[in-house]
């Protein structure tokens, strides 16, 4: 059975309210994690692209504090998960009023109910009000492990701080409708917040009309800002809005901490007992500077023609840094044989060992990859389905029961199959 007992200040309580609503942003359900000496709510969305935990100190945050694990001994820890409008419902917004109104409370007393006669286990809060009234909830919870996301500081060596009230103006002027925030760290000494959302067309018709928000924040405004030179980091807009508004309640400074895009981000900030960590996926580019990078040569056909026949390859073969290419195919041999007049003498060819292979090589560069009847004007690609044509103009290929014949009627070479054409899938 375990035990525990816990008693928030109004000024507690009000905070606990503040934090659900931020959770209440990134998951409907929040996990709580109770331990001898600290108690944890975190939250990960449905995407598991955002995780949220907001560690509150047993010594600092509460005027009492008791928990005893049932198991686990010192290290020992309990977690359970409720739904977050039912904890919302308990810690309302007027939970604390400087003035003493109607409806302020005096202290709030939480207490779990985990015992063998019990018929269910609840989560029991007690308001206890100035007034004398008591409002009691019995909250039912379930059981389950709560996995925390690990983020190691050492590799983050990009990090920015900022007052959460000034980051709470910037985050004003993003547009309602925008979902992604690109954070930039330009060359001039400004950082740059963009806010956009990316167009979607079906067709002829536009489903989002695209919208960009961009607000340009001089480095020296921030507390601390050491951010690599042409990095972008990408998050969303939803969730960044989210935590600046729960971090100004704090009154704090906002940090963030990250190494580059597609490995996670994470923001943290807290005061009096209370610490807040909010790890989020990532994705961007790095624009490294193209100085020192040389510009891509263009090459007309006729210089990069001349540039391969003066690079001729070795009498002795290859070096072995370069991959011969294919040889002629058999039907381009009897296809020049039929027709010796058109195709332009060639330089003597290497015969290879195995004469009876289906490629040659040549020694030619270029006169490797043209098609028969090659012209330098005009280049054509004919494909005859139907072998209805004239074949002495365009050689063509038939899948019968005997074989592929290539060539003529009168003139046929038959190569022995290895595979009916038909049965050749993913080439047509």
């Amino acid at each position: 059975m375990v035990v525990l007992n816990f008693t928030l200040t109004p000024e507690a309580a009000a905070k606990v309210h503040d934090l659900l609503v931020c959770l209440g942003k990134f998951s409907d359900t929040v996990a709580i994690e109770a331990r001898r000496k600290s108690f944890t709510f975190t939250a990960l969305n449905s995407s598991k692209s955002a995780y949220a935990a907001v560690g509150l100190d047993a010594k600092q945050f509460f005027t009492s504090y008791e928990c005893i694990p049932s198991h686990g001994g010192p290290e020992g820890r309990f977690t359970c998960s409720m739904y977050m409008k039912a904890l919302l419902s308990v810690f309302k917004g007027r939970l604390y009023d400087p003035l003493g109104r109607d409806g302020a409370i005096d202290r709030c007393e939480v207490t779990v109910q985990d015992r063998a006669d019990q018929t269910e286990c609840r989560f029991i809060v007690r308001m206890v009000c100035n007034q004398g009234v008591i409002k009691t909830y019995k909250l039912t919870y379930e059981a389950v492990d709560v996995m925390h996301a690990l983020f190691d500081l050492n590799v983050a060596k990009n990090r920015w701080s900022m007052h959460a009230a000034a980051m709470k103006e910037y985050v004003e002027y993003f547009g309602t409708k925008t979902e992604m925030l690109d954070i930039f760290a330009g060359e001039e000494g400004r950082a740059v917040f963009k806010s956009y959302t990316e167009k979607i067309t079906n067709g002829h018709e536009i489903l989002k009309h695209p919208l960009v928000t961009a607000v340009a924040v001089n480095t020296s405004d921030f507390e601390d800002f050491n951010v690599q030179t042409g990095l972008h980091i990408i998050i969303s807009v939803k969730d960044f809005k989210a935590i600046v508004l729960h971090a100004d309640t704090l009154k704090t400074s906002l940090k963030a901490y990250y190494s580059r895009p597609t490995r996670p981000l994470q923001l943290s900030y807290g005061s009096d007992g209370l610490l807040c960590k909010f790890t989020l996926m990532t994705s961007g580019d790095y624009n490294a500077s193209t100085a020192s990078t040389p510009a891509p040569q263009v090459l007309s056909r006729q210089a990069s023609r001349a540039e391969s026949a003066s690079n001729e390859r070795p009498e002795n073969g290859n070096t072995g840094s370069e991959m011969p290419p294919p040889n002629e195919p058999a039907s381009r041999r009897s296809a020049r044989r039929r027709n010796p007049g058109s195709k332009k003498p060639s330089s003597p060819r290497r015969e290879r060992p195995d004469s009876e292979t289906l490629f040659v090589q040549q020694d030619d560069e270029d006169s490797r990859w043209e098609p028969l009847d090659y012209n330098n004007e005009e280049e054509t690609l004919g494909w005859d389905a139907s072998a209805e044509h004239d074949a002495a103009v365009f050689p063509t290929f038939r899948d019968t029961a005997r074989g592929s014949q290539i060539g003529t009627e009168d003139s046929v070479e038959a190569l022995a199959p290895t595979q009916r054409i038909s049965q050749i899938k993913g080439l047509w």
